[in-house]
Formats: structure tokens, C-alpha cells, sequence
């Protein structure tokens, strides 16, 4: 059983744990929260120890690693923490409130010698898998393009991410919560573009909305994500012989390859956040100090194109959030 410490204790901490202790492979031993009650009922409901000190957290040396889920805002500072006191770490994404963070953080993975990933569990998924397959084996010719839309509205929302998508304070906004998922994929798909061009909709310094072109030579990708728009997760990649449909492209359980027109290869699969766990722990077992999926190049690149979006719209988060 891999041990593992837990900091933050919010809807995506319980979602994923209430997953992946399922699986008999993973357990929570240790949770650190800033209030107290909120470490006990996490505690209570998955059978580990509760703390509001985060030395004492850190402490506690069961944990194999430390899974982080508090606020994008939180990110770098429980990043760095977890290094420095030599735990393994993954971490929601986005990773943090900008590359230059992204960067820190593993420039300080590689001085110390400690696992880092960011928890993109999208990349893990088997069906992300068999479609990388298809590629290779040249099913859809070369690469043209992604089209990928991430909406949700804010009402559906609400439930799940609490006030923090509404306030800058926390880096809210469509972009480091929907917009990751797509950007993500492009990443994955063509690497770095040659330019990015979004038009963000704003609003008391949160973006609700972003459209996003990446541009690399004779491809293109269209970006797209919101909480004022339709529930939309489609996700489409294109070339020159044909294309594969990817439905809920975020948490993939379906992939449809067409060529010529004409329907030719259907891949299917669960989801399960345990796939990331499982590679996590992989990793963690072999000394590596990055994600042999999600490396650290994948992570900087995809906060690089966020923050050439953010910059071409003015969107600024407070400075103490911003800063290394």
C-alpha cells in the first residue's frame, strides 16, 4: 500500500481519494488543512491522522508523498515545502500561478533530488494511450490540428469549486481551471507553438471565458474554454488522412478514429484518477525526480502558453500569489 500525505481537503481531495483508496493500492495516512475541522473530517472518513501544523505534518513519516489540492494559489508555497522537507509530490494542476513558479519548482526538484509531477490526469488515461498509438502508427497522417472546448457553466460549477473560481485572490478564472485541459493537449500533441493569440472575457480580474489559437507551421489548434457557455468537452484531432474524435476529451472513456470518412476504429476504457497514482508511485519506486508521462518541459510549456494568453489581455493576479 502506497502512503500518502494529503494538503487541502475540498471537493477534488475527497473526489479522488474516495477513487483511488478503492483500489486497494493507495491510502491516505496524513491530512494537513489551515482549519482544523476540515483536517478532521477529511481524517475521519479515510482513516488517517489529522493535522493544522504543517511542520508537524511533515513530520509524520509514513507518507511515501504528498498529494497537494488546495487553490492554484497555494501551489508553489506547499511545492516547495514538500521539497524541502525531501517528499515526493504531485500536484493538482495547474501547476502553479505561472511558469516562472513552475520553473523554480523544478529547478529546486532537480537541486534536491525529489519527485515532482503535476496531477494532469488526463494524459494518464488509457484512452489518451491508444490515441497517441494511432498516431504513431500514422492511422491519421500527419498532425493539422486540435480543436478542443472545455465549458462549464458557473452553476454547475458552484457545487464543486466553491468562491475560489470567482476571485483572483485565488487565481479563479476559466483559464487555470478549464483551459489547463485543452492547452494540455496541444502541448502533448504538437509541443511548443510557434505564437499564441487569445481574446479572454474579463470580469472583476477573472476570466470567464478564453479562445485560444496555437499556431505551429502548417498546423493549428483551436482552444477554447468558459463558465458562461454550454457544457462542452469535445475534443477533436486532425490530419491529413483522417481524424479522431475524443467525447469528454478531459476524462476520456471513448475514442473514434475516422479515416477516409468513414468510421474505422473505436478505442473504450475507464477513467480513474488511480492511472496518475499508480505512475506516481511507478516513478516514485525508481528514483526518478519527474513524471515519466508528465515531464517537467510538458508542465513549463503548458504554463508558458497561459501566461502568453494572460499577458496578451492584461490579466494580472495580486502579486503576492504571482511571486517567487
Amino acid at each position: 500500500m502506497f502512503k500518502w500525505g494529503v494538503i487541502g481537503t475540498g471537493s477534488i481531495a475527497n473526489t479522488v481519494f474516495g477513487q483511488i483508496t478503492g483500489s486497494g493500492r493507495h491510502c491516505a495516512v496524513a491530512v494537513y488543512s489551515r482549519t482544523l475541522s476540515k483536517a478532521e473530517k477529511f481524517a475521519k472518513k479515510f482513516n488517517a491522522v489529522c493535522y493544522d501544523d504543517i511542520e508537524k505534518f511533515f513530520a509524520d513519516e509514513r507518507m511515501d508523498a504528498v498529494y497537494i489540492a488546495t487553490p492554484h494559489s497555494a501551489h508553489y508555497r506547499y511545492l516547495t515545502e514538500c521539497i524541502n522537507h525531501n517528499v515526493p509530490v504531485l500536484t493538482e494542476k495547474s501547476f502553479t500561478v505561472n511558469a516562472r513558479q513552475a520553473e523554480a519548482v523544478f529547478q529546486l526538484s532537480k537541486e534536491k533530488g525529489v519527485f515532482v509531477c503535476e496531477a494532469m490526469w488526463t494524459r494518464f488515461q488509457p484512452v489518451i494511450k491508444d490515441v497517441i498509438k494511432w498516431i504513431e502508427d500514422g492511422a491519421i497522417g500527419e498532425l493539422r490540428g486540435f480543436d478542443g472546448a472545455f465549458s462549464m457553466p458557473l452553476q454547475i460549477c458552484k457545487p464543486f469549486v466553491s468562491e475560489r473560481v470567482y476571485k483572483a485572490e485565488y487565481a479563479g478564472g476559466a483559464l487555470l481551471d478549464l483551459g489547463v485541459y485543452p492547452v494540455s493537449i496541444a502541448e502533448m500533441l504538437f509541443g511548443v507553438p510557434d505564437k499564441v493569440v487569445c481574446k479572454q472575457i474579463i470580469e472583476e480580474n477573472v476570466d470567464l471565458e478564453d479562445k485560444i489559437e496555437l499556431y505551429y507551421g502548417n498546423a493549428k489548434c483551436n482552444l477554447s474554454c468558459t463558465f458562461k457557455g454550454l457544457k462542452s468537452f469535445t475534443g477533436t484531432i486532425y490530419g491529413t488522412k483522417g481524424k479522431i474524435v475524443i467525447p469528454m476529451f478531459t476524462r476520456p472513456r471513448k475514442a473514434v478514429l475516422y479515416a477516409g470518412g468513414k468510421k474505422v476504429g473505436v478505442k473504450k476504457a475507464e477513467n480513474s484518477y488511480v492511472f496518475q497514482f499508480d505512475k506516481a508511485e511507478e516513478d516514485i519506486r525508481k528514483g526518478l525526480i519527474e513524471s515519466s508521462v508528465m515531464k517537467a518541459a510538458n508542465t513549463i510549456n503548458v504554463m508558458r502558453i497561459m501566461d502568453e494568453c494572460r499577458k496578451q489581455n492584461g490579466l494580472v493576479y495580486p502579486e503576492r500569489i504571482e511571486k517567487i
